[in-house]
């Protein structure tokens, strides 16, 4: 039963292991974590697949390989890695934060030391689930190493719920020329069990830099097929975070001038006027008279902006799911905008002409006008 166990823990290792075979004509190289192995039948590439002897790879890992000829089973155990697990899992232990100021100081310690192995030990469990993977790739080495974190400072500490605390916790940062600024980072520390952990970590300024420019992106989209952006101002007007979500609204003013040179140029101008051409010979005096009224008023109409600058002003609210560090998660971002009232309606980018390519507009024209006089 234990080899079996330690097969099991013997092929996770080999699954996740750095393994790089280079391929060429003849012959194929095997490299283990960067490490020519050699091996004393050459992998093969058969059907599609490369074929490496188990034993050389397994034992370049630090894995054992033994042979059961009566069940004709290969077994792969690595006694090295289960213990070297079962230390880190006791010294993950007596790190326990046994309050939740302490967890918020040890973690806090870690970015101070560019220890990403104490900052991860205090961590919740869904938070080591989502950060292994970038602990894992710095080396878990964090930060910098100019401009350095020279000290820090539990600010506020407040309790938000019967098992949650929020502290903010201020960073003075350092170089070899003196002081590199500070930044302030908030960390939710919630209870599990009779330990707390971190379950949080979130820099409101970085969040709302990245919100701007999500918003910024959004105008840019509604407005730039049709308008020249003159200049786009974005003020934040409220900013909630909770539970991974951020909820923020904003004040937006964009000063635009249209593209369009004069009013027969506009997309749906264009289609009203390829209807009328198109269908002169098929439509009534009646029906001839609504269309070039309609035509002749939206020239008028349009003749008050085409090519002057203007303004558009509108509140809109951002919500999107964030990152266990702090970053956004994009594809979660939706907006919604503030109706005369005040009330904020979905987005729906088929229901706004703004959105719409000009192809589309001259489509739209050409409806409204088919439309009008009842075809």
């Amino acid at each position: 039963m234990k080899n079996k166990l330690l097969a099991g823990i013997g092929v996770v290792m080999l699954f996740f292991a750095l393994l790089t075979v280079a391929f060429a004509d003849k012959p194929i190289d095997l490299l283990v974590n960067g490490q020519f192995i050699k091996t004393d039948v050459p992998p093969q590439s058969v059907d599609g697949r490369v074929l490496v002897p188990v034993r050389s790879l397994a034992e370049a890992l630090g894995a054992e390989v033994k042979w059961n000829d009566n069940t004709k089973t290969v077994l792969i155990s690595a006694p090295k890695l289960y213990s070297l697990q079962e230390q880190v899992k006791l010294l993950q232990a007596e790190l326990a934060p046994k309050t939740p100021r302490e967890a918020a100081e040890k973690w806090a310690k870690g970015v101070k030391e560019r220890n990403g192995a104490l900052q991860y030990a205090v961590l919740s469990p869904e938070l080591k689930e989502q950060s292994f993977a970038d602990y894992e790739s710095y080396g878990w080495v964090t930060g910098m190493s100019s401009p350095w974190v020279e000290c820090y400072e539990i600010t506020k500490e407040t309790k938000t719920g019967e098992d949650t605390w929020e502290y903010e916790i201020k960073f003075e940062s350092a170089t070899s020329t003196g002081p590199a600024g500070s930044s302030v980072d908030k960390v939710v520390v919630k209870q599990y069990n009779q330990n707390w952990y971190v379950a949080q970590v979130f820099d409101e300024n970085r969040i709302t830099s990245q919100l701007e420019q999500q918003v910024k992106d959004f105008l840019g989209k509604k407005y730039g097929q049709h308008y020249d952006l003159v200049e786009t101002d974005v003020s934040p007007v409220l900013q909630k975070i909770t539970d991974g979500q951020v909820e923020a609204e904003f004040m937006t003013k964009v000063t635009l001038v249209p593209v369009y040179k004069t009013p027969g140029d506009w997309p749906v101008q264009q289609g009203k006027i390829k209807f009328r051409e198109e269908n002169r010979d098929k439509l009534s005096p009646d029906q001839i008279e609504k269309v070039e009224a309609n035509i002749a008023f939206w020239h008028k109409e349009l003749q008050e902006y085409t090519g002057k600058p203007g303004e558009a002003n509108e509140c809109l609210q951002i919500t999107t799911g964030l990152f266990w560090h702090g970053k956004i998660k994009a594809d979660t971002v939706k907006f919604c905008y503030a109706d005369p009232d005040g009330k904020f309606l979905p987005v729906k980018e088929e229901d706004w002409s703004s959105f719409k390519t000009a192809e589309e507009l001259v489509n739209q024209g050409y409806e409204e006008m088919r439309q009008l006089v009842g075809q």
